[in-house]
């Protein structure tokens, strides 16, 4: 029992009224610092309420993404850019006098004008950041179709080399399993029998009969320019005319059969170089080693492939339209145009093969 002003208190009663005090002194500093932590909740949630909005809708990002052009879609770059558009969006309307607008700077963008003009910026205005994140990639997707339109259109080289070996391995096949001077020649030193051959060169007639130089040798040049011409796309898909792009393709034609002919007659893979013909005489004729071949080859060769290719169109093509037989057309195809065929087999196509038809 205390006494407190003439007053008795039980010791319960008194701790009873500290208790009340100090709950009465207590209670408002906590509901101040709860009101401040329910404060600072509200704030956070606005805020990300806030951000949410600003995040860029699927459609946005992906109209921005559609921005370039001729390249892949680098859509984090355009995400990116989205949200550094609503950054700067936000920014520009909490500081009207940084606005581009001034109208609209003092009217406080209050109906959004402002920010509406600026988002239609045009992507060429220096001043606009987006440009940044929309620098195109490289496209290279058609690269490869333009490569393989541009070898289906140009002359097929390799191909072209290997069908002349084979015809050059052809000839001098031929060569050593008939003529017996050939072979009595490959003894002795190579390049000195090769040099001397050579030098053996002059005149015209090598001894050999009209058969061989006139009908033989040109359908050896028609041959290889017909090489040439199956190995070219352009001159291939040509019919005999008076346009200048089949006669460009026939003098291609002519050019490769006249390399292939000095080859054969000079080359160290030809005559001169296998077998030595010419450094003996041979026959009536005291050079054998003549001019004759290297010209009539490829000039008279090149008029013979000329000339199956009239047969060919107004020849070959009508009776064609007239004879149903594939039996029979294939026979007149081979005989008609005897040097087209062999140039077929060697390029392992059928000999009545053709490029513009079946």
């Amino acid at each position: 029992m205390k006494w407190i002003g003439g007053i008795s208190f039980s010791s319960h009663v008194i701790d009873k009224v500290v208790i009340a005090v100090a709950a009465f002194i207590l209670c408002p500093c906590l509901i101040i610092k709860s009101s401040a932590q329910t404060e600072s909740q509200l704030l956070w949630i606005i805020e990300t309420e806030q951000t949410r909005n600003r995040d860029p809708a699927p459609e946005v990002i992906w109209r921005r993404a559609r921005r370039i052009d001729g390249g892949i879609l680098n859509l984090n770059s355009a995400f990116a850019a989205a949200l550094r558009d609503s950054k700067l969006v936000e920014d520009r309307t909490s500081e009207p006098e940084l606005s581009t607008d001034p109208a609209s700077a003092s009217n406080g963008d209050s109906d959004g004008v402002g920010e509406k003009s600026w988002l239609k910026s045009e992507p060429g205005n220096p001043r606009d950041p987006r440009d940044d994140f929309f620098q195109p990639l490289p496209d290279h997707a058609l690269d490869q179709d333009i490569r393989e339109d541009r070898k289906r259109n140009s002359f097929n080289w390799n191909a072209a080399f290997r069908q002349s070996m084979i015809f050059l391995g052809i000839q001098h096949a031929f060569r050593l399993s008939t003529e017996a001077g050939t072979r009595a020649e490959l003894k002795g030193s190579f390049f000195k029998d090769y040099f001397k051959t050579l030098g053996s060169l002059r005149g015209w007639g090598d001894g050999d009969p009209f058969l061989v130089n006139y009908i033989g040798h040109p359908m050896m040049g028609s041959v290889s320019g017909f090489i040439q011409v199956q190995n070219d796309p352009n001159g291939a898909a040509e019919e005999v005319s008076l346009k200048k792009s089949y006669w460009r393709s026939r003098l291609k034609a002519f050019g490769w059969s006249f390399a292939y002919s000095t080859q054969f007659e000079l080359g160290l893979f030809g005559e001169a170089g296998i077998g030595n013909i010419g450094i003996r005489p041979y026959g009536k004729a005291k050079h054998p080693m003549a001019y004759v071949d290297i010209v009539v080859t490829p000039v008279v060769g090149t008029g013979w492939l000329v000339g199956e290719d009239m047969i060919d169109r107004y020849l070959i093509q009508r009776l064609e339209k007239t004879i149903r037989s594939r039996a029979v057309q294939i026979v007149i195809r081979g005989f008609l145009n005897p040097t087209r065929s062999f140039a077929n087999l060697i390029r392992g196509k059928k000999p009545w093969h053709r490029d513009n038809r079946d």
